[in-house]
């Protein structure tokens, strides 16, 4: 299925905030993992922010999976499309192991 197809994630707006929120944070972490290196910091030190960004975004990638199957994956089993929910999640999960 196309993006165009797929229908809008409805994520609620407390959960939308904390998931930006911990986006922006990694954003920061990230940049400042740049000028890390730039700036020849010791590698533990930059092997500690990179850890801190991978962190923010399996959280953020768990809160979009719980979202997904609350939401999308429910209706999906509401109204019979099983096959293509589950088609779907599975390929999701198939890059992102670290979710499960």
């Amino acid at each position: 299925m196309k993006s165009d197809q797929r229908r809008a994630s409805h994520v609620p707006a407390e959960r939308k905030t904390e998931m930006l929120n911990r986006l922006r944070s990694a954003r920061g972490h990230l940049d400042a993992v740049i000028r890390m290196v730039e700036g020849e910091i010791y590698c533990v030190d930059v092997i500690k922010q990179i850890s801190a960004i991978r962190a923010a975004l399996d959280r953020v990638g768990r809160m979009e999976l719980r979202n997904h199957f609350e939401h999308c994956f429910a209706e999906a089993i509401r109204t019979g499309e099983e096959e293509r929910a589950i088609g779907e999640l599975m390929d999701a999960l198939a890059f992102n192991k670290e979710l499960v």
